[in-house]
């Protein structure tokens, strides 16, 4: 349904059920690996977290308990900013991993209290898991380790929520109308700026400057940084389970398979909280795993945001990496190599340039130039998409 009239108030769809799913199962899928070996006890807060708490729990692979609380600060459609306690906490949280299931956080006071009652307690650990976070309207500073999403500060009804009561059965998410048709379509891209993870994908042949580039980029927009040579390497460092599978290809001298890469790169991105987003450094390298890529941002709610492509002559390029060569003493920065790799570059970017032509994602990069100028073109380009 566009619209629903709960009460003597029209309310018009804001967030689909199946938007609300696909950020919970993010959410879930973050919990199962902070909390691997662990078995945490999730405190729901009623009435408005029900839904939420059903629908997350069903995600939680881990051995867990679940009890509930209730706390109320809303009459109408505002909040009264008097806290009551109705029902309280009889389970005994000493030791234990808490997390804390709220449908939203707003102001922050409700929050705040349960996390003091809580802590005086002994928990081992205590964090918060919110359907829905508005930023704009924080009070008082409290930590929300998992957002499934940030929203306006508007009235919102469905999924949990309420109004006077009503509503909660809802599956979408409803805004209050009250702003007309215009109003709401702003609401809508204002919400999906605010949720959209910055997802960059950079390519750049040796010696364009594409890893110092990287880091400015990192610095400036504050998103994470996925190297696939650095990432292979620490999951082999560290022994994990998919760094072994991916030893056994490389010590017989095989590729590793694409479904075994995009896996451990879903498994770093998932261990970003609350990630404004990632540059992807030598991944993909062909369509096949930019169509990977795809499907595993898509899983998460997210896609990438743009490639940048970060153009240098060859010529230019033979020169800077001949004199690196010299300076470093490179035994593969001399002409012939160079040449090899260069080629193998070109080949396997050149199909990948089209492709993220027609998913509307390329932006050229000049790398000529200065690196302050070329970083200017890269922060026009960015900010142009994101």
């Amino acid at each position: 349904m566009d619209t629903v009239q709960v009460k003597d108030r029209q309310f018009t769809l804001f967030i689909k059920g199946e938007e609300i799913q696909k950020q919970i199962a993010r959410v879930a899928k973050q919990i199962n690996c902070d909390y691997a070996g662990k078995t945490p006890l999730f405190i729901c807060v009623l009435n408005g977290a029900f839904m939420f708490a059903a629908d997350l729990l069903k995600r939680v692979t881990l051995p867990c308990q679940i009890s509930f609380v209730r706390l109320s600060s809303y009459e109408g459609v505002s909040s009264t900013g008097i806290i009551k306690e109705i029902v309280g906490l009889t389970e005994d949280v000493a030791g234990r991993d808490v997390i804390v299931i709220e449908d939203i956080v707003d102001t922050g006071l409700t929050m705040k209290r349960m996390l003091h009652t809580l802590s005086e307690r002994g928990p081992a650990s205590v964090c918060v898991a919110s359907l829905l976070l508005k930023p704009s309207k924080l009070q008082v500073k409290v930590n929300v380790h998992y957002v499934a999403m940030e929203i306006p500060d508007n009235f919102i009804v469905g999924y949990g929520l309420d109004y006077d009561g009503f509503g909660r059965n809802l599956p979408d998410i409803y805004v209050l109308a009250d702003g007309g048709q215009s109003e709401i379509e702003k609401l809508k891209l204002l919400y999906y700026k605010m949720n959209k993870m910055l997802n960059i994908v950079i390519f750049g042949a040796p010696g364009s400057g594409k890893g110092t580039q990287s880091e400015r980029i990192v610095a400036k927009y504050g998103i994470n940084h996925i190297s696939t040579g650095d990432v292979l390497r620490a999951e082999i460092k560290n022994g994990t389970e998919l760094g072994q599978t991916a030893k056994g290809y490389i010590d017989q001298g095989q590729l590793i398979p694409d479904a075994l890469m995009i896996d451990i790169l879903a498994s770093v991105f998932d261990g970003f909280k609350n990630s404004k987003g990632v540059i992807f450094d030598g991944f993909p390298r062909t369509i096949a795993q930019a169509e990977a890529l795809k499907k595993m941002l898509a899983e998460r709610g997210q896609e990438v945001t743009v490639m940048l492509d970060l153009d240098v002559p060859e010529d230019e390029l033979m020169t800077r990496l001949i004199k690196r060569g010299q300076e470093s003493g490179r035994a593969d920065d001399n002409e012939e190599t160079i040449k090899k790799r260069l080629t193998v570059y070109h080949s396997q970017t050149a199909p990948l340039i089209d492709w993220y032509k027609a998913e509307n994602k390329y932006s050229h990069i000049n790398g000529l130039g200065t690196m302050e100028g070329i970083f200017a073109d890269i922060c026009k380009a960015i900010d142009a998409v994101k």
